[in-house]
């Protein structure tokens, strides 16, 4: 466990805000696309009824 602090530590320093913004951005296009993705498994669900 202790390891995990200092790796996490280390990464948290690495991240300056330029980075952290690129994180965030990442973070929101996987969220939106797995919203996408759920939204075409509902509709073919309905086409196939």
């Amino acid at each position: 466990m202790n390891e995990f602090k200092n790796e996490y530590n280390k990464l948290k320093e690495s991240i300056n805000s330029d980075n952290s913004k690129l994180v965030t951005f990442l973070i929101f296009g996987i969220i939106l696309g797995r919203i996408l993705e759920k939204i075409k498994n509902v509709k073919k669900r309905f086409k196939r009824k």
